[in-house]
């Protein structure tokens, strides 16, 4: 600009130039700074009058009597120096990755979601003005944290509204649901949703795994009943094939037979019709040639025969190919109705068989089966119990060894079992007589004299007989120390009764003493 100065003053100053009335160059001057100023006003016209690219959002931004900014998109705009400024917004989409994890669902299951969403600054008129506000001058990183902040957020509140299996099953609706809620919140800040990418969806519960293996097991299953029912209507199809084919080519060959005996019977007809004419002409010419050597009555007479006689054999021929023809055509109908009753009595018959058959194997496998798990068990609950009984026995036997290790004699320890049994014996005995109607009651008694010590001794020895008889009653017998029960008597021998112990000497147990032999 400074050049372009200078050289419109050097022109004003150079020889030759027109001039003023005055003599001066003033008038050309001015005209020359009139043209400076009108080029530079529109040099800086044409540098301030901004075109906006179909990618980008032009950003007018001062006074702009539009609020915060004027937004432009697809067209140009004029600057004004000093009081307004410009900036642009790129529309090229952007991925924002979301790896969602640990989302709880609407059966407070953990869901972990990885989702790619494409977004972008959004070009329509109110939402432009947001991005306007809220994203000029902030780096494509920037932006994309802003959004997934949002989009975290809007898939987790989505996630809680729905259960795992749908979310599995309908993902289309998933991310429909998302899409809505994730676009509302970023036109706020001025993006636009382009598309949601579901990458993969995982439980910590492993129950969309189970869901597919239940899937595919139904779906196995499934084409197993369908390869079967393929397999039944198949077979049932060529059964059937067969049958129409054996009835086709019975009656084909019904027909050709009936065809053939129908032409069989027309050329006899026919030989048989000339044969008569024949006959007829010859008789004829015979006639004329008889002439006058018979009466043309009997010329007549015998053609007649003649004829007739014909007639006859062609009709009995006839007949007997009719019925030749006839019985054929009931042979035929006989061998297609044994086809016809066979494909549909026998072979479904057969296939029925073949059924029972498997279904009495497959039952017979079943009894088979829980016939030896019982007894197997069976066998096992009496080997346990074998082994309890076996236990307590050998804890009994244990017991008695001790026992008679202790006592010392197997006769006591005998005893000392038969003491502890006496009570549940009297018991029995009582309950066995209670309800006995008893008129007299007997009481042995020693018949001692004095009483102490030396009276209750014999009390106890005379209740001896009733012991022994007790304890015969049952089974047992008694040692020998506790008296025997003779014939008509009993011996006894009065136990030695022991002393009461001195003041500090131990305590001794009464010993019984031996009967004498």
């Amino acid at each position: 600009m400074n050049n372009l100065m200078i050289h419109l003053f050097t022109l004003a100053a150079a020889p030759g130039v027109p001039v003023a009335a005055d003599g001066s160059p003033v008038g050309i001057f001015l005209t020359l700074l009139l043209a400076l100023i009108v080029l530079v006003l529109f040099i800086t016209f044409v540098r301030r009058y901004r075109r906006c690219p179909s990618n980008r959002i032009l950003v007018i931004y001062g006074k702009t009597n539009s609020g915060a900014a004027k937004c432009i998109h697809g067209g140009a705009a004029f600057v004004m120096p000093l009081f307004q400024a410009y900036d642009y917004l790129d529309l090229e989409p952007f991925v924002v990755p979301i790896d969602l994890a640990n989302a709880l669902s609407q059966e407070n299951i953990r869901v972990s979601v990885p989702t790619t969403v494409t977004a972008a600054i959004s070009n329509q008129p109110g939402i432009m003005q947001n991005a306007a506000v809220r994203l000029l001058g902030q780096s494509t990183q920037q932006i994309q944290a802003q959004a997934q902040d949002i989009i975290i957020g809007q898939m987790r509140a989505v996630i809680a509204t729905m259960k795992i299996e749908d979310i599995n099953r309908d993902r289309q609706s998933f991310m429909l649901k998302v899409n809505e809620a994730v676009a509302v919140e970023l036109e706020k800040i001025g993006l636009t949703v382009i598309n949601v990418n579901i990458r993969d969806i995982d439980d910590e519960s492993g129950y969309i795994k189970a869901i597919g293996r239940k899937a595919a097991a139904e779906a196995i299953n499934q084409a197993n009943v369908d390869v079967a029912e393929q397999e039944r209507r198949g077979q049932i199809g060529v059964a059937e094939r067969n049958r129409d084919q054996r009835v086709a080519v019975a009656a084909a060959t019904a027909d050709a037979e009936i065809g053939e005996a129908t032409a069989s019977r027309n050329k006899r007809q026919q030989v048989a019709k000339l044969d008569a004419e024949a006959v007829n002409s010859e008789t004829a010419a015979n006639a004329q040639k008889a002439g006058y050597r018979a009466t043309q009555k009997v010329a007549e007479e015998e053609a007649r025969n003649k004829g007739e006689s014909a007639a006859k054999d062609a009709d009995g021929a006839i007949r007997v190919a009719q019925e030749i023809a006839q019985k054929k055509a009931e042979d035929a109908r006989a061998l297609r109705e044994q086809s016809r009753l066979n494909a549909e009595i026998v072979v479904p018959a057969e296939a029925d068989k073949k059924r029972v058959v498997i279904a009495a194997d497959a039952q017979k496998e079943q009894a088979i089966l829980i016939a030896r798990g019982q007894a197997e068990a069976t066998i096992a609950r009496m080997t346990a119990e074998g082994k309890g009984i076996q236990a307590v026995l050998d804890g009994k036997a244990t017991g008695y060894r001790n026992l008679v290790q202790a006592a010392g004699d197997p006769q006591v320890a005998t005893a000392l079992l038969m003491i502890e049994r006496l009570t549940e014996i009297a018991n029995i005995q009582a309950k066995a007589i209670q309800d006995l109607p008893i008129e007299k009651i007997i009481v042995w008694d020693g018949g001692a004299e004095g009483g102490g010590m030396s009276g209750l001794g014999k009390k106890i020895m005379g209740a001896l007989p009733p012991m022994h008889e007790l304890a015969r009653q049952v089974g047992l017998d008694l040692p020998e120390y506790l008296g025997k029960v003779g014939a008509g008597k009993t011996k006894t021998t009065e136990p030695t009764i022991a002393e009461p112990p001195k003041p500090g000497a131990p305590a001794q147990m009464p010993v019984p003493s031996q009967p004498k032999k």
